[in-house]
């Protein structure tokens, strides 16, 4: 998401705002609450929601559907969408059907607690039995990565490879920027009145937004993760009982995430003393400038698969979205080597090759 030199200044930043309160006044209270978590409607308890999913259709290429499907998992804040232009290009190169779903509480998914890496991978499990695959590769970036290496340790027949996009499999708390963005969303959420349309619904004044949030995000690209979780349009109401139409403006439900801790537990990894070993093929992709797949972590990996192949990129944690060309021919070369060799560039549309 950003530099070494980017992290450096953000703990800098916050190490000023609890060292130095009194001269820091207007910068403490940006990381103070203006709600209590009293008042915050809870979400249902459900062991398995059934996940929106789109299939991402490459441009004027013929897919094999006989071909593995491959899914895509996104991470924290993110949605169908995150992986749109990787996903059809990626289609486009190997032929095979590529997928990707609406994680639970996030895009037009469902809202549900509990929100843990066991209870998503069982979602993704359903998915996969839903659609009648044998099996399918899996695809997940940060959250999502977390979420697929759970469904191949626990379901290991359904995956028969695994695209890990930066993260490790083990426990290590999450980047205080990623609580700074939550807590500036909840801030949108409280005052969500002030933003809607005159249907009530809908968000329309999205730059406004922005401008608040650049008090909890400082970079640009980030708070267009953040905003692209708005409901911006009367589609994302469609048959939604869990949503409170004239108070609330993110598709995520992001006062519960305060709640309940929720960014705790994805920095999280659970005990899994009984699970065997994952032998196939283990592709792990991480940016060098990224704190989560740090060299120090890759012994981590070697606790549950046995083949591994890791790959660094020039960039920070969202690697597809600041390396999306690398990103793709690498990810089309380790999926399946054949396609990609006989592949035509004039073919992507989505990605320049």
């Amino acid at each position: 998401m950003f530099s070494k030199s980017g992290v450096n200044r953000v703990r800098q930043l916050i190490l000023k705002r609890y060292t130095h309160q009194t001269s820091q006044t207007s910068q403490t209270n940006v990381l103070t609450p203006t709600f209590s978590v009293d008042q915050i409607r809870d979400l249902p308890y459900v062991d398995h929601v059934d996940l929106v999913w789109k299939q991402l259709l490459p441009y004027k290429v013929k897919i094999n559907k006989r071909k593995t499907p491959i899914l895509f998992l996104h991470g924290l804040f993110g949605s169908i969408s995150s992986f749109n232009s990787i996903g059809r290009s990626l289609s486009a190169v190997v032929k095979h059907p590529v997928y990707a779903v609406d994680l639970r509480n996030h895009g037009d998914s469902p809202r549900a607690l509990p929100h843990t890496y066991t209870i998503m991978a069982r979602d993704i499990h359903n998915f996969i039995k839903q659609r009648k695959w044998d099996e399918c590769i899996l695809v997940g970036h940060s959250m999502g990565a977390k979420v697929a290496m759970m469904v191949s340790l626990l379901y290991p027949s359904l995956v028969s490879k695994l695209v890990v996009v930066d993260n490790t499999p083990h426990s290590r708390p999450l980047n205080h920027q990623f609580y700074k963005d939550l807590l500036g969303m909840c801030e949108v959420e409280v005052n969500g009145h002030q933003y809607k349309t005159a249907n009530k619904k809908t968000v329309g004044k999205i730059s406004q937004i922005n401008r608040f949030l650049t008090q909890y995000e400082e970079d640009h690209k980030m708070r267009q993760i953040l905003t692209g979780n708005l409901m911006t349009c009367l589609k994302h109401f469609k048959n939604r009982k869990d949503i409170n139409h004239e108070k609330e403006v993110f598709k995520m439900p992001v006062m519960n995430f305060y709640k309940y801790d929720i960014l705790r537990t994805l920095g999280g990894w659970p005990q899994l003393p009984q699970v065997q070993k994952f032998d196939k093929p283990v592709y792990v992709m991480y940016g060098n400038q990224s704190e989560f797949v740090a060299p120090q972590f890759h012994k981590e990996f070697y606790r549950y698969f046995t083949n591994v192949k890791f790959q660094d990129f020039d960039s920070g944690h969202w690697v597809a979205m600041e390396q999306p060309r690398q990103f793709l021919k690498k990810l089309a070369k380790f999926i399946d080597y054949d396609e990609y060799c006989k592949f035509k560039p004039n073919k992507v549309r989505y990605v320049k090759w």
